[in-house]
């Protein structure tokens, strides 16, 4: 995945729409959901615990109704998340998504990069670059500063080994397939 400049003011811009939008039709939902079933199904259970004679409560419709409602909402984010208004948004999904595979591999990926000399692995050295790279661009963009001196700290060491070693890589060169290497 090659990574782009995205306008960091449109980009929150929209995720916070998106965010406002979900938790609107999330409630929209839930509480209709909620109200069919219990139209539907609220008199076929006795309005009273039996044995205590206390009061039934709808929660069950109520929580089928929050879970229906939340799948409706997972349905409606997914058809569009190819639509040019969330190009942003899915653009940060897919890159945390692929910060999240190289994290889980990030030991094996580094001990490849320490290896290099005997192992010639270049492709951890690509992925570290990417990694650091694209993680950098999120960090930026959703305003994640407390971290940035240790990633900009990890960025440093990597661009002098790469140096001492004398090997040149660029984010362009990243593809997904190379993460299979690092299991």
């Amino acid at each position: 995945m090659q990574l782009i400049d995205i306008d960091k003011s449109l980009y929150r811009k929209r995720l916070n729409i998106v965010i406002g939008l979900s938790i609107v039709c999330l409630t929209f939902f839930s509480i209709s959901y909620g109200a069919i079933l219990i139209q539907l199904f609220g008199h076929a259970l006795p309005a009273t615990h039996p044995e205590t004679g206390e009061p039934l409560s709808n929660f069950r419709f109520n929580f089928v109704g929050v879970i229906l409602g939340l799948l409706t909402c997972i349905s409606i984010l997914q058809q569009l998340k190819n639509h040019p208004f969330c190009y942003e948004i899915h653009y940060v999904m897919k890159l945390k998504q692929i910060h999240n595979i190289i994290y889980r591999r990030l030991k094996n990926i580094k001990k490849a990069a320490e290896n290099y000399e005997t192992e010639g692995d270049i492709n951890a050295f690509i992925v570290l670059n990417y990694y650091y790279t694209s993680l950098k661009q999120v960090y930026l963009l959703d305003n994640n500063t407390l971290t940035l001196s240790s990633l900009a700290r990890d960025m440093e060491a990597l661009q002098e080994r790469m140096k001492a070693l004398n090997v040149e890589v660029n984010t362009d060169q990243f593809e997904r397939v190379m993460l299979i290497d690092y299991r």
